[in-house]
């Protein structure tokens, strides 16, 4: 976990637009406008993953938990899973990362690349020149490697990020992961098994 949790229990935020599903923020903010999404948007459950892409925890859940989570549940239409890429300030290239992977998105390769920054989280984290690598990672992925590279210098998804960073500035997130699960905030990387009990629990209850 990225930061202490608070010990007040988790907090039920009320829903955004009359869907109890979706946590309500700041009026500017529209959380079904940020971050990337699976699943059927008629889901009776709807996830909104709060991560760090230099949070060990995050890389923990994404490798080992997440990949039975979407089989079983997120590819099956019982949820809508949505992954907010923003950056707590703390993780080393943690920043770098989110630009990396805004990059792919605008080849249309966010969750490819997600995949990868997991997958080799040591090893960027541990780089003096992640640039480097992500241009590297980017050529793995059959992106255009020119305009993945342009991308990246200009920091063309700097404002997506920013947003990402102000939801969850108003949402109170104070460790990665943060999750909201039909509007509940869960915090930490749940074991897989406990996880599993909520969706199924939630899923099962419309």
């Amino acid at each position: 976990m990225a930061a202490p949790a608070e010990a007040a229990p988790a907090p039920v935020v009320q829903g955004l637009g009359g869907d109890p599903r979706e946590p309500a923020i700041a009026d500017t903010i529209d959380l079904r406008k940020i971050g990337y999404s699976r699943g059927a948007e008629d889901a009776p459950v709807t996830v909104y993953e709060f991560s760090d892409f230099g949070c060990p925890f995050c890389g923990m859940f994404a490798r080992g938990t997440y990949p039975g989570l979407h089989e079983e549940f997120v590819a099956t239409g019982k949820v809508r899973w949505t992954y907010v890429p923003f950056v707590m300030g703390m993780f080393p290239n943690g920043a770098e990362s989110a630009r990396a992977a805004e990059c792919a998105a605008e080849q249309g390769k966010f969750w490819e690349m997600h995949d990868l920054l997991y997958a080799k989280q040591n090893e960027w984290k541990a780089s003096r020149s992640p640039e480097r690598l992500y241009n590297g990672y980017a050529r793995e992925l059959g992106l255009d490697t020119g305009r993945f590279a342009s991308c990246y210098r200009e920091d063309r998804g700097g404002a997506r990020t920013a947003l990402n960073n102000r939801a969850a500035d108003a949402l109170r997130v104070r460790a990665t992961p943060s999750f909201f699960i039909n509007g509940r905030l869960v915090e930490g990387a749940l074991p897989a098994e406990q996880f599993r009990q909520v969706l199924t629990s939630l899923a099962g209850a419309r």
